[in-house]
């Protein structure tokens, strides 16, 4: 698995913003730990992930499992990479269990190429990589990471004009910033200040809490679809 994961790793524009400010102590293991996923309020499954430096390259691999009916993503494994100059060089989802989806997305100079496989077939989907730009998979927790970094690096969030290709729909939609409040939230055994972020991902509101002094991504949420997960674990 560890072999598959150095070859399946993809790619974040955005990611640049914090991989250039990080001192070198830190160019190892940046972020990873467990979130629990639910849905209405129910267990759904769970998401594990790492995102660390690898050369000059920042990696980030999960594994998600959903529990669900028989036509719901029961397993599936991601991977992102870009490279030291911040270029997204790839970005590929599997599922493991469940209905077929393979969705690769490849940088060609200025573009990105996806390639979506399934049981309908393949079909393909090119879009400018624009440095405006981040790849999300809207219901993985641990790529709102990137979100958050570029968040907290902005002097206004709320004037941030970004795009994000969900690469699992083949689609582009808007990022906007609706506000931002002080929270908190239970996390490891105590409570923590965090900074309730409202978002806009095309037409579907979403939250997300990011810690106030240490910037991880705690929670997210998608009012709409009933989904939110919630981080449990970190190294």
């Amino acid at each position: 698995m560890r072999e598959r994961f150095d070859r399946l790793i993809p790619s974040m524009l955005l990611w640049a913003v914090w991989a250039t400010a990080l001192p070198a102590q830190e160019q190892g293991q940046l972020d990873g730990g467990t979130f629990e996923h639910s849905v209405h309020g129910s267990f759904a499954g769970t998401e594990t992930f790492a995102i660390r430096m690898r050369g000059e390259d920042i990696v980030a691999v999960g594994r998600v499992t959903r529990e669900g009916g028989p036509e719901a993503l029961r397993s599936m494994e991601v991977g992102l990479r870009l490279d030291g100059s911040g270029r997204p060089l790839r970005y590929e989802l599997q599922t493991r269990e469940g209905p077929a989806l393979h969705v690769i997305v490849n940088r060609t100079g200025s573009r990105l190429r996806v390639t979506t496989t399934s049981d309908e077939g393949e079909r393909f989907t090119e879009c400018l990589a624009s440095d405006r730009m981040l790849i999300l998979e809207r219901e993985i927790a641990h790529h709102y990471v990137a979100v958050a970094r570029y968040l907290r690096a902005a002097a206004d969030p709320r004037t941030l004009d970004l795009e994000v290709l969900v690469p699992a729909e083949s689609r582009m939609v808007p990022l906007r910033i609706r506000g931002l409040s002080r929270d908190s939230l239970p996390f490891d055994n105590t409570t923590v200040p965090a900074t309730r972020y409202s978002l806009m991902v095309g037409d579907e509101e979403t939250v997300v809490w990011v810690g106030t002094t240490d910037g991880l991504v705690l929670s997210v949420a998608i009012p709409e679809r009933g989904w939110a997960a919630r981080r449990i674990a970190r190294p």
